[in-house]
């Protein structure tokens, strides 16, 4: 019996080590968070350097100390503007509604930067179901407003002297149906927002990156997009493993993609929700460069 019993005693210990190791591990992974930047050469630029910081997906998570740290690095940066690519907050799986975190955040960017603000799904269904968050988001757009924030509904401002208009897209609940897409229109955002100035620097705030074929036709120079949470664990080439949708290895999960002139920066999300892990996908915050010319570029680095 001893020596029987040694053998399994030994498998068990072994099998308690290695999942130990992987809860290490998952947990280590889902820490944190890192700066990703791309650069772009735009000759539409009315200057000779813009830089955004982009945002997606914080779902009222805290990193650290408040988000000192993330404040601090974004701070580090100088951006000209931030810019929220929706979920700031969470409003599904959760017992109780909080935004209180996301909005000592938002706050607190506010003091220091511009914000441009697109709307996701969460903000949505937040305004959708009054009965679910009664006075929910009447008090979050007024709190928003109060710091000097506005929500893009459907709405274009214009950044000058830069010469760039940004588009914030409020995308309909259908076209965030799980398990299968409903493709918006060919002709959508020329209905929401009329004919592109593509005389301008366009920059469309559009959370659920799944439309981007759509979203190309009205040829954008820039789509931020967030939603798929980098798919949650990403598989070396192969991506990401899962969307919101439920679908598996989306075509989308994070990172740069281009259709003809339009290219859509598709963040990885700074939060989780759902499920609060990530696996070879850090949280991040992204830096855009802008730059007139090369020249621009070379003088700027």
């Amino acid at each position: 019996m001893v020596l029987v019993l040694a053998p399994v005693k030994a498998i068990l210990i072994l099998a308690v080590v290695l999942l130990a190791l992987i809860a290490w591990f998952v947990y280590e992974q889902s820490r944190g968070f890192r700066i990703v930047r791309y650069g772009f050469v735009n000759s539409k630029l009315n200057t000779g350097h813009f830089r955004m910081a982009v945002i997606s997906d914080l779902h009222d998570h805290v990193h650290g100390d408040d988000n000192k740290e993330v404040l601090k690095a974004i701070d580090d940066e100088k951006p000209d503007a931030v810019f929220f690519a929706g979920d700031m907050v969470t409003s599904s799986m959760e017992p109780v509604y909080h935004d209180g975190n996301a909005l000592r955040f938002i706050g607190e960017l506010a003091r220091k930067y511009p914000i441009y603000y697109g709307i996701g799904n969460h903000e949505e269904k937040l305004r959708r179901c009054p009965e679910e968050f009664p006075g929910e988001y009447d008090r979050f757009v007024s709190d928003l407003s109060d710091m000097g924030v506005r929500m893009l509904l459907d709405e274009k401002v214009s950044i000058e002297p830069a010469g760039i208009d940004v588009y914030g897209l409020d995308l309909e609940h259908e076209y965030y149906r799980k398990l299968k897409t409903n493709w918006i229109p060919d002709d959508y955002l020329k209905g929401k927002f009329g004919e592109n100035d593509t005389s301008r620097v366009s920059v469309l705030l559009a959370h659920n990156p799944e439309q981007f074929d759509k979203y190309a036709l009205w040829k954008p120079d820039y789509v931020l997009s967030g939603h798929v949470h980098g798919g949650i664990v990403n598989i070396p080439l192969l991506g990401g493993v899962i969307s919101p949708q439920l679908k598996l290895f989306p075509k989308y999960d994070a990172g740069v993609f281009k259709i003809g002139d339009s290219t859509m920066i598709l963040s990885r999300g700074l939060g989780t929700h759902t499920v609060p892990v990530r696996v070879n996908n850090k949280a991040e915050v992204i830096i855009i460069d802008l730059y007139r010319s090369e020249e621009d570029k070379g003088n700027t680095e």
